[in-house]
């Protein structure tokens, strides 16, 4: 009978897409995002209209496709840590310039338009020059001095939520592969830059200076910066009873404010490390006293005589001022206003505090010629 016919014609397409699928498996886990969404868009329109016509669920083909997309989904982020690793372990934490079409998917992500693909705006971002790239990245109008491997991860993590917007049965896996590059960038970043690792490293730095944290708290920033966005991509995507997945999203922004914080808390053992350690010796050859027996010169025309003022009160001081102006212009040029505000206010504190103790502990100690002033001038 012609249903019969139907019914068995419809199970025969069936096994056969099934089975071709089945047999390419590993080719189609190979094949970019695009080729994957025409392979996902054709088999399920193909599907739904046998199922339409056989008036007949297709479980059997719909199951291989999902596990097509699924091995594909697993073999894409497999392919995203290991890229990830690499640039990391390579990065020697120098600036890089941020393309037009990288900042595109910035704009598109903060707009709440991150799984939106325009074909026709891809063309115009491919054939944009060299000479549009920004040596800045921008995010709510707050700009980033990234380095690459920062780059790679948005890009990766931009790639999960597409997959998460078109095989939407598979959102929940990609929360927690997402969750997941966020950690290798910030538990890695934190053992090549605070942890020196990068000495050791692919990318052989000599040592870890200033300029390296301070683009290491421009990219955990930028990220803090996204991360709201990814979080509201990524819940559009799951049903409203997975919501409680995200959790961990915001565990992950705790872990990335905590790294930020011990980078500028870096700052001021840097200078620390500088007063205790390399300047502590100039103490002993400090008298305040010099000033006493040096004659009086008139300094800007007036008609008092003062000290001149280029003498050299304590070149422990000196030292510590030469060093802090230093930081300060390395920093200036690459954290915003209120990372520079809080990290100075870290160390003008800790000046404050150590200074006074370092030099009564020397007054104190009979082994440093050392003595508070006790003439006038002094």
């Amino acid at each position: 009978t012609k249903p019969s016919a139907l019914s068995a014609a419809s199970d025969l397409s069936h096994k056969s897409i099934s089975e071709l699928l089945r047999i390419r498996k590993d080719a189609h886990s190979l094949i970019t995002f695009e080729d994957m969404r025409r392979l996902w868009d054709s088999c399920l329109a193909f599907t739904l209209q046998v199922e339409k016509v056989s008036a007949q669920k297709a479980y059997g083909l719909r199951s291989t496709l999902l596990a097509q997309a699924k091995a594909f989904v697993e073999r894409k982020h497999e392919a995203n840590m290991a890229s990830l690793v690499a640039a990391l372990d390579g990065e020697r934490w120098n600036q890089c310039d941020v393309s037009a079409e990288r900042q595109a998917v910035l704009d598109r992500l903060c707009s709440g338009r991150a799984v939106l693909s325009s074909f026709r705006d891809k063309g115009v971002l491919r054939s944009t020059s060299t000479t549009d790239a920004s040596p800045v990245a921008t995010v709510e109008g707050k700009r980033y001095r990234v380095v690459w491997s920062s780059l790679l991860l948005i890009e990766s993590i931009m790639s999960n939520v597409a997959c998460a917007a078109h095989f939407q049965t598979l959102a929940t896996n990609v929360v927690g592969k997402v969750s997941e590059l966020l950690r290798l960038f910030n538990s890695r970043a934190t053992q090549l830059v605070l942890g020196a690792g990068a000495i050791h490293s692919a990318a052989r730095l000599k040592s870890i200076n200033a300029k390296h944290l301070a683009l290491v708290t421009q990219c955990v920033g930028i990220v803090l910066g996204i991360l709201p966005h990814i979080r509201a991509a990524l819940m559009a995507q799951l049903p409203s009873k997975q919501h409680a997945l995200l959790v961990d999203l915001d565990n992950i922004k705790k872990e990335y404010t905590e790294h930020h914080d011990k980078i500028l808390s870096k700052f001021v053992s840097i200078i620390g490390g500088i007063v205790e350690h390399g300047l502590i010796s100039r103490i002993a050859k400090t008298d305040f006293d010099e000033r006493s027996i040096l004659p009086y010169v008139n300094v800007g025309g007036g008609s008092v005589g003062d000290i001149d003022a280029s003498t050299s009160c304590c070149r422990f001081i000196d030292g510590v001022i030469t060093n802090t102006r230093k930081m300060h212009q390395v920093l200036v040029a690459l954290l915003p206003s209120e990372d520079l505000m809080d990290v100075f206010s870290r160390i003008f504190s800790y000046l404050d505090s150590k200074i006074p103790k370092i030099l009564i502990e020397a007054d104190a100690d009979e082994k440093v010629q050392f003595h508070f002033p006790v003439s006038i001038e002094g």
